[in-house]
């Protein structure tokens, strides 16, 4: 999705391609992510992306947010490098944590 050419008006590499920018959200969850995922709810997208040690990095002062559909998100992970596709498999979705109730069980 990220290196679709179809897709770059709405998610793109930064220049350091350490990280990537979402811009439009709402457009983007209707043309790009129903033709990815099962849904184009962006905090899902989101939600998914934490799941799997991805940071959102925030560069918008917080007086300046506006809407979430207007707003760019910019997400990084430590292995989500442009050009090194070789490190994508040791992407991996976090553990979850036991509920501490039930060690007690």
């Amino acid at each position: 999705m990220i290196n679709d050419t179809k897709s770059q008006h709405f998610i793109s590499w930064t220049e350091l391609g350490s990280s990537f920018v979402v811009s439009n959200v709402g457009e983007f969850s209707r043309s790009i992510l129903g033709a990815h995922f099962k849904h184009n709810n962006f905090s899902s997208f989101v939600r998914q992306l934490n799941m799997y040690g991805f940071h959102k990095i925030n560069r918008t002062p917080r007086a300046q947010r506006t809407s979430t559909t207007s707003q760019t998100w910019e997400f990084s992970h430590p292995k989500f490098l442009r050009g090194r596709p070789d490190l994508l498999e040791a992407i991996k979705r976090k553990a979850l944590e036991p509920d501490p109730r039930e060690r007690n069980r």
